[in-house]
């Protein structure tokens, strides 16, 4: 299976279940998916393996951690200046969750997360100052439905393989 190719049904319900419980055991993994612990281990590497599972995370409260503005900027690059990947410069700036670089009226959509108004200031202006930069264009926003959620994993052929979490016993 190369990156881009579809996955198997099996996959696609592995996939689901750890989208939802990264942390389920590979035991738990096996029983759900009808097979055993080890097998669904070897799936899961071969998935990680191929790309299709870049990696584990620990979801945390921006509110939480005093990172209570969430704004996306828009960046308009410098006419004449399109070949140069200003991707690398916003890396840089930690305050930057996501950067995507987007056909549209702006070049770049940067996610940043801000302890206040003030703050997300400072880092626009930072945003603003990285040579070829030409305009930004921020939205704050004011209160969040969801985020993160897990991918909707269908296959053409079996479109009944939507996600819905197992209800918590």
């Amino acid at each position: 299976m190369a990156k881009n190719d579809p996955v198997s049904q099996t996959d696609a319900r592995l996939l689901r279940i750890l989208q939802v419980d990264g942390r389920r055991s590979y035991a738990d993994l096996g029983n759900d998916l009808g097979m055993a612990g080890p097998s669904a281990h070897e799936r899961v590497k071969k998935l990680e393996a191929k790309g299709v599972i870049r990696g584990y995370s620990a979801n945390v409260d921006p509110r939480a951690v005093g990172l209570g503005v969430l704004a996306f900027t828009w960046v308009t690059q410098a006419p004449g200046t399109i070949t140069v990947d200003l991707m690398p410069r916003f890396e840089e700036i930690a305050e930057i969750e996501e950067c995507h670089h987007a056909a549209g009226e702006a070049d770049y959509i940067l996610k940043i997360r801000a302890h206040d108004m003030e703050h997300l200031g400072d880092v626009i202006r930072r945003v603003q100052i990285i040579p070829n930069v030409f305009s930004t264009r921020t939205d704050v926003v004011f209160s969040t439905g969801f985020e993160r959620r897990p991918l909707p994993l269908r296959r053409p052929a079996d479109e009944s393989l939507e996600v819905s979490p197992e209800p918590e016993s």
